[in-house]
């Protein structure tokens, strides 16, 4: 008589860090909330030992600080970390549009179109997201190059939280700014079938720092130092002045600004 397979073990750690990701990027756990080993043990009805290893992922991705009181807390996104997720996004994705630009093909414009499609028809803000986010790392994965891939992975999480935290902002105006980052996707896409890469790389530039700069005046400035962008005069650094791009002062009149 054959035996049963067991089923398979529940990873209870993936699970948990999965809700509580979730939970961080849709603002559920709002920033700067303490987040107690023992009551996420009794709420997810597990030992703290997986909320533990939970937490240390969540760490380890951006998402939570730990204090040296032993606390953990959700972290509080400010103009500053918004400026670096950026920046940080510009130098590996502007590089990976135009590593995929040398490999694209008629397949990989047909994915980025049906996802384009469905962007269009996105329900709401997070199913928009999710869609945003997906195009993102396909594009990445067409790179070929595993290694840049996996240095974005590990901003992800942190610019997800971002990007919720400016939809959050923009409440009902959220819905013109996925138009605006619509249209930049086209563009980049345009550029990747044209198998131009220095295009490609200039496209995908402008189209991550266009959809945010209000957050941040002048970021777009100090962007001109990436090698997406050429031929332009030394910027200013945003983080020795208040005055953005336009010359005039940051939304919030000084630097540190929380975004919620």
């Amino acid at each position: 008589m054959p035996q049963r397979s067991s089923p398979p073990r529940r990873n209870l750690a993936a699970e948990i860090l999965s809700r509580l990701r979730a939970d961080i990027i849709s603002g559920a756990c709002k920033p700067g909330e303490a987040l107690a080993e023992p009551v996420l043990a009794r709420r997810f009805g597990v030992s703290r030992g997986p909320v533990r290893e939970a937490m240390i992922e969540l760490e380890r991705a951006g998402l939570v600080q730990f204090e040296p009181t032993g606390r953990t807390r959700v972290r509080t996104m400010e103009e500053k970390d918004i400026a670096e997720i950026i920046e940080a996004r510009v130098a590996l994705e502007s590089m990976g549009a135009r590593l995929a630009a040398i490999r694209w093909s008629g397949e990989h414009s047909r994915w980025i179109e049906k996802n384009l499609i469905a962007q269009e028809k996105a329900a709401g803000i997070t199913e928009f997201r999710k869609l945003d986010v997906a195009m993102h790392e396909y594009i990445m994965q067409c790179s070929g190059n595993e290694r840049l891939a996996a240095l974005w992975q590990n901003i992800r999480w942190q610019f997800e939280m971002a990007l919720a935290s400016v939809d959050r902002l923009q409440g009902k105006q959220a819905s013109e700014l996925h138009r605006f980052a619509i249209e930049g996707h086209r563009k980049v896409l345009a550029a990747l079938a044209a198998r131009e890469p220095g295009i490609a790389a200039s496209a995908m530039a402008w189209h991550i720092t266009s959809t945010l700069e209000w957050t941040v005046p002048g970021t777009v400035d100090n962007l001109y130092q990436f090698p997406a962008f050429t031929g332009a005069t030394e910027p200013r650094d945003w983080r020795k002045s208040s005055e953005g791009a336009s010359g005039v002062r940051t939304r919030a009149g000084s630097k540190g600004k929380n975004l919620r």
